[in-house]
């Protein structure tokens, strides 16, 4: 059940015409059901999976505090379970084919089609609030979940199951004890962020992957000049970024129609001016998550072994361990660990060069050298992206193209469409920016409100009278 679909689209309004009949807490029951008639939609074993792993989280959390202490070996055991799940369904793909051509070499025949595991869907997300939800109780920053229909409804919410946002249970199940009132602020809100959303996922992203010359790309970047591959790693770039914010626009308006608010996942990233800055705006609540329970803890123990706060050790191993747990955590194969691996060397560098110009800090910098940073920082994590498209080998060849092929030549009339679609993109982004308001639309002059909401309105029936969307990127990790 894709969430661009009009098969969603009745599940939604099914879902919330019973919603708003009934009382608070019978809110809640009701919304655990749809979730699991939502799950059961992609796999009624995945449902049942979620709901094993749910009871178990669920009694684990509730004894590991025992007279104001935090029981370690229980936490291990809880994190060690989540972890062993993730490796089990995500990691599969980087040890079933090394296992496939051993039981070969055994003389054993693993039968036609290799073998396979199906990943669970969501399953990065909801073992990420797994840890956070045991980790917090283990630390005494939240009592352990009494009620097992909210502990379930937190992590089987369908509007963030498929792809997040990766919600805090200390901030997630208080929403759910206290009574909801949508009232007409909040619905004009959560209407222009499903709006928002669409369009970001139908006009923009999927009309600039479907643009892009993947094959070549992956295959012969040799055809293309240095500025086409720039031009073609922006349309990449933008469309991905697109894909994911529109996915977030869209499932945090159908949270906002029920009175739930879900957590931002985007605030314009490519008008960043540091990396540090990049990872404050893109996905996150991933970024987020990292940081307090990768980055942070990492940092201590490197911090009680080597003394000297601006040493090496301290300054390289968190960094590159956080950024290798995300390459990991998006999926476990060397592109994603080399993409990992680039954006710690990044912030690694970003820091060395921070505490070299710390003598001059308070001296006014000029406005312009903000945009330089930006076009610095944008083409950086454009190279970062190469290898999360494609395979190492290929991207390799896109990196040795783009440091010794022709500067310009354009043989492709794909590439100016797209950069047209990519200058909406863009504008969109800007306008964001500049007011600091993700909805200005809401704020804007009635009749140019009138103008945009009909325009956009035909775009999208057009798109999606042509056929139904895309899936969204991130449904993949």
């Amino acid at each position: 059940m894709e969430i661009t679909s009009l098969y969603f689209l009745s599940f939604v309004f099914g879902v919330l015409i019973i919603y708003h009949l009934l009382p608070h807490r019978a809110q809640n029951y009701w919304l655990l059901i749809a979730s699991y008639v939502f799950y059961i939609s992609w796999s009624w074993k995945f449902a049942f999976l979620l709901l094993v792993a749910t009871i178990f989280q669920f009694e684990l959390a509730k004894r590991l505090r025992r007279d104001g202490q935090g029981r370690t070996m229980l936490l291990w055991i809880g994190v060690g379970a989540n972890i062993l799940l993730f490796v089990i369904f995500k990691a599969s793909s980087f040890y079933l084919s090394r296992l496939v051509i051993f039981l070969e070499q055994m003389g054993i025949q693993p039968g036609l089609g290799g073998l396979q595991i199906v990943i669970p869907l969501g399953l990065s997300y909801y073992v990420l609030q797994n840890i956070s939800y045991l980790v917090d109780v283990y630390r005494g920053q939240m009592p352990a979940s009494g009620n097992l229909v909210d502990f379930a409804l937190y992590l089987a919410y369908f509007p963030k199951m498929v792809a997040g946002p990766i919600e805090r249970a200390r901030t997630f199940l208080p929403t759910l004890t206290r009574p909801r009132l949508v009232d007409n602020d909040a619905l004009a809100r959560s209407l222009v962020l499903i709006l928002i959303g669409l369009g970001r996922k139908l006009l923009i992203a999927d009309l600039l992957f479907a643009h892009l010359p993947w094959d070549e790309l992956a295959g012969t970047p040799d055809v293309f000049s240095k500025l086409e591959l720039i031009g073609w790693l922006s349309v990449y770039a933008f469309a991905l970024y697109n894909d994911f914010a529109g996915y977030t626009n869209i499932v945090r308006g159908v949270s906002g129609l029920f009175g739930i608010e879900l957590s931002p996942n985007f605030n314009t990233p490519y008008f960043s001016k540091s990396f540090t800055e990049f990872w404050t705006r893109w996905h996150i609540t991933l970024s987020q998550w990292l940081r307090d329970y990768v980055f942070f803890p990492v940092s201590r123990v490197v911090a009680r072994r080597f003394t000297n706060r601006n040493g090496w050790q301290n300054i390289v191993i968190p960094a590159m361990i956080t950024m290798l747990v995300s390459g990991f955590w998006h999926q476990p194969n060397w592109q994603m660990l080399l993409w990992g691996a680039l954006h710690g060397l990044y912030l690694v560098g970003e820091r060395v060069i921070t505490l070299r110009q710390s003598s001059r800090l308070g001296v006014q910098k000029p406005y312009w050298l903000g945009w330089v940073s930006m076009g610095i920082v944008f083409f950086l994590v454009l190279l970062a992206w190469v290898p999360f498209m494609m395979r190492v080998s290929s991207a390799i060849d896109v990196w040795n193209q783009l440091l010794v092929g022709p500067i310009f030549s354009f043989r492709d009339d794909r590439l100016f469409h797209s950069l047209g679609i990519l200058a909406v993109a863009l504008g969109l982004d800007y306008a964001q920016y500049r007011k600091a308001d993700e909805i200005f639309f809401l704020r804007l002059n009635p009749a140019l409100q009138s103008a945009i909401l009909a325009t956009v309105l035909a775009l999208l029936l057009i798109v999606t009278s042509a056929g139904q969307g895309q899936p969204f990127i991130y449904q993949g990790f």
